[in-house]
């Protein structure tokens, strides 16, 4: 045998190993990627919560509607004008960038509501109501908002006065900010290239079907009852609710155990099929008292959570809760039983 043929041997047999290696790496993604027939059940979804603007106040449902996008008013309950969770964003005029209560903690204390098929009112202590007309292309300013590491989302801008509004409430001043709107059109479904690579090859779930419309990372989160209580028989100086935590979803039941949902690869509540993502790290915005917008002085709960809840991703920041994708929608109702499926 020459050489030539030696090297053009190995050549092959290399190539075909290759070959392999990625045969059987699109074969097991490929399998993890079909939805269990086999489930558990848990417990129950006992609350299930939105918030119309990102890091405003929540609304909770008895029920709702499950969208690729995340969790929305059903048409019963709002019959015409459906709101979406983070529809809404505040950003900056100076350079399109959002803003959220990790600067400006007086937006937990804004409520967003449907006032008629057309229009929102938007409430906030010592303002006036502010009455916004959902905006839409024709008669409003188009323009990309930037997200985290400067990801930009096209939104759609809800006018001056709302801009005035926003500005005197959180600036005490009459500009600076305004308020942008997500119409959840397909078409601007968010894309995750500005995601760090260490994350896409971690959490190798992730991808643009996870994102929401202004969420920071997914569509929907979830929080088990039985970890959030675990964690507050830890604090002893607080009062710590799932709240802090600002979930989509909230299960309990009598069997469940804290911190039991680390081990959960896929999610079942009546029609809705859900799939994680990633654990939920966690930054500043739990520390902020949601009912009254104060930031806690001793950084609880995330002083306690770094103590023995830190993620095992490239990010090494306190986890609590899921991130979960949308893989089919469908209507939630409280008190529905939750089913799930275990990671293999």
């Amino acid at each position: 045998m020459t050489v030539n043929q030696v090297a053009a041997g190995t050549t092959f047999i290399a190539g075909a190993a290759v070959l392999a290696y990625l045969g059987i790496q699109f074969y097991q993604k490929k399998k993890r990627d079909i939805i269990p027939w086999k489930w558990e059940e848990i417990g129950t979804l006992t609350h299930l919560y939105f918030y119309p603007l990102k890091s405003g106040h929540r609304i909770e449902l008895n029920k709702g509607e499950c969208t690729e996008f995340g969790i929305k008013q059903s048409v019963e309950d709002e019959k015409v004008l459906q709101l979406g969770d983070r529809c809404l964003v505040v950003y900056s005029e100076k350079d399109n960038e959002f803003r959220t209560a990790r600067t400006y903690p007086k937006l937990f204390l804004i409520d967003v509501a449907v006032h008629d098929e057309n229009h929102l009112a938007i409430d906030a202590p010592t303002m006036r109501t502010l009455y916004v007309k959902v905006p839409n292309k024709e008669s409003n300013k188009e323009l990309k908002i930037k997200l985290h590491r400067g990801e930009e989302v096209n939104s759609i801008d809800c006018g001056d006065e709302a801009a005035s509004w926003f500005s005197r409430y959180i600036l005490e001043k009459g500009n600076g900010l305004r308020l942008g709107y997500h119409d959840a059109n397909p078409i601007h479904r968010r894309d995750v290239t500005s995601v760090p690579k260490t994350l896409l090859d971690y959490y190798k779930n992730y991808t643009k079907f996870s994102t929401g419309l202004y969420s920071d990372q997914v569509s929907v989160n979830l929080i088990s009852q039985p970890s959030v209580k675990d964690l507050q028989q830890r604090i002893t100086t607080d009062t710590i609710t799932v709240n802090h935590f600002r979930p989509n979803l909230v299960v309990d039941g009598p069997g469940l155990k804290p911190y039991d949902e680390d081990d959960w690869e896929w999610i079942k509540v009546g029609d809705v099929i859900l799939r994680t993502v990633r654990d939920c790290t966690r930054c500043m915005v739990p520390t902020i008292n949601p009912e009254n917008g104060i930031r806690n002085q001793s950084r609880e709960p995330l002083k306690e959570l770094e103590k023995y809840r830190v993620s095992n991703g490239p990010q090494k920041l306190p986890v609590m809760g899921l991130q979960l994708e949308v893989r089919k929608t469908g209507n939630l109702n409280v008190g529905e039983k939750v089913f799930v499926a275990r990671r293999q």
